[in-house]
């Protein structure tokens, strides 16, 4: 008995940390890009995909595309998780709404599980929040109506 209970708690565990990899990606990647490493933290999100290595101009693209808004929007207030949407045991997306002096901005994440762990599937960041707001608000009102 002691043994069956042992090896669920290590099952549970072992696949509990199995599925918070994704989660230390990305606090890895807002860690650095608070420090305003910006490349390096592009560069971290990617690693977990080594198929990225084949689109270097796409990637630097999305580092001048960051590092461009992050000099527009002024100093980060708060980053807060709003949403880990999981599709099955194979597929993630993790949503952040991070604002900044100026505005927020939305940053997405993508994951696959793979054999060896998780593996960023997308990751994006914009800024078109406002339209989505009001749809999601509104919703919210007929509901409670």
């Amino acid at each position: 008995m002691k043994l069956k209970i042992i090896t669920l708690l290590s099952l549970l565990l072992s696949f509990s940390a199995f599925s918070n990899e994704y989660q230390e990606e990305i606090d890895k990647f807002f860690n650095l890009y608070k420090a305003e490493k910006i490349s390096q933290a592009v560069d971290s999100i990617y690693s977990t995909n080594k198929y990225v290595s084949s689109i270097p101009d796409q990637v630097q693209n999305v580092k001048n595309q960051l590092t461009a808004a992050k000099g527009m929007l002024g100093e980060i207030n708060f980053i807060n998780k709003i949403s880990d949407y999981k599709v099955g045991d194979l597929m993630v997306q993790v949503t952040y709404i991070v604002t900044y002096d100026r505005q927020p901005l939305r940053f997405e994440f993508q994951f696959f599980k793979v054999n060896d762990g998780w593996r960023v599937y997308s990751f994006s960041f914009d800024d078109d929040l406002d339209d989505e707001l009001k749809v999601l608000a509104r919703k919210s009102a007929l509901s409670n109506s």
